[in-house]
């Protein structure tokens, strides 16, 4: 962590028909049921970890990897760090 804020990488699986929330390797695997039209897809992703992290969705940003499967995300003074990236 830094600052005020986080930065961490994931990897997300879209189309999916169950979500999902994965830890391997100091990585983040997310599955979502959005296809990747419309921002579908990121906008799920950044509800999901706004939600894993407890902080509002407005304080996430992807800063890369918007059309990728591959993303770095930064969140803004996060409530809670999972245990499994720690």
């Amino acid at each position: 962590m830094q600052d005020n804020y986080l930065i961490i990488n994931i990897n997300v699986k879209t189309g999916l028909k169950d979500n999902f929330v994965k830890f391997e390797n100091n990585q983040i695997l997310l599955g979502v049921k959005s296809f990747p039209l419309h921002n579908k897809a990121n906008l799920e992703v950044i509800n999901t970890i706004s939600q894993l992290f407890h902080v509002d969705a407005t304080k996430i940003k992807i800063i890369q990897g918007l059309s990728n499967n591959i993303k770095t995300i930064r969140i803004i003074d996060p409530k809670h760090i999972p245990e499994e990236l720690l």
